[in-house]
């Protein structure tokens, strides 16, 4: 069971909206670093940067940049039956409203207590928002994530991003955004994608196989995620088998309770790994009794 001794950390706010003074005077536009600046714990640090300038269907991008010491983890979307999943409330902004936030693919962590789903490595979560016509925009997010080296450190800030009109971002800021949305899985397609995904008739094994890429790097294995609807549980999945091209795990699944849970539909997102590539695919499955 992991071990979860939590320390007490400091909470900071910092903005980082600076007008470029000389700019200003030369007649250029002004670059604005649109970030909220970083927020510092024990083991890491984490900020709020947005790109301000619309995409073609009206959104705007930004992403949660968590910056992680060496030797220090964090969580999945779906961690396992142990850790904290990164939790964002935009509640707070005004001028906006938050479509979602998107996870780079993860890795498979074994602390010595469990094993679960997360990052060894600095890591970036996109985001996508829509503005609102209500005047002014104000980006401010209560984040909570948690961070492990040893021990896990419950780590909460607030993070606020003021953006202007007719505002622009550094060069860097805006890249950074667009980078966090390249290293997103790849969708489903004719060469990586989900072949079958079934449920036994208890609800509380889940089956998955999936159609790898001919090229593979030789002593990689595939590995598998899967992340479900709240009060769903999916303990590490155990690889069944992996021959011509198609791997195939066995998953169990602690549902919420109620006899009516273990016969419901359920949609579930399935990451699968395999070396530099991971593909992400939504699917449902429901019990199916194959005798």
């Amino acid at each position: 069971m992991f071990k979860h001794r939590l320390k007490s950390i400091s909470r900071l706010l910092a903005l980082g909206l600076t007008a470029q003074a000389a700019a200003l005077c030369l007649g250029l536009a002004p670059a604005w670093s649109v970030d909220s600046g970083w927020a510092e714990t024990e083991g890491g640090r984490m900020r709020l940067v947005i790109d301000p300038a619309p995409r073609d269907d009206g959104t705007i991008r930004g992403m949660l940049d968590v910056s992680l010491d060496p030797g220090w983890k964090t969580y999945w979307r779906d961690p396992g039956s142990a850790g904290i999943p990164p939790l964002l409330d935009f509640s707070q902004s005004r001028g906006i409203s938050f479509e979602k936030m998107e996870y780079p693919a993860p890795v498979r962590v074994d602390d010595g207590y469990s094993i679960w789903a997360g990052y060894t490595a600095p890591v970036q979560f996109p985001l996508t928002f829509r503005p609102t016509p209500s005047g002014g925009t104000q980006i401010k997010a209560q984040a909570f994530i948690g961070i492990c080296e040893k021990i896990c450190v419950p780590f909460q800030a607030d993070l606020t991003v003021e953006l202007l009109q007719a505002q622009s971002v550094e060069d860097a800021d805006s890249r950074a955004v667009d980078d966090a949305f390249a290293r997103l899985p790849e969708t489903a397609g004719a060469d990586f994608r989900i072949e079958k995904a079934t449920l036994d008739p208890s609800g509380k094994q889940l089956t998955v196989a999936a159609q790898l890429p001919a090229f593979r790097p030789s002593g990689v294995a595939a590995d598998l995620f899967v992340a479900g609807p709240e009060g769903f549980a999916f303990g590490p999945p155990k690889l069944i088998s992996d021959m011509g091209g198609l791997a195939q795990w066995s998953v169990r699944v602690d549902p919420p309770s109620g006899p009516e849970m273990a016969a419901q539909t359920v949609t579930l997102d399935v990451v699968v790994t395999l070396g530099q590539r991971a593909m992400e695919q939504s699917l449902q499955v429901s019990p199916v009794d194959e005798r």
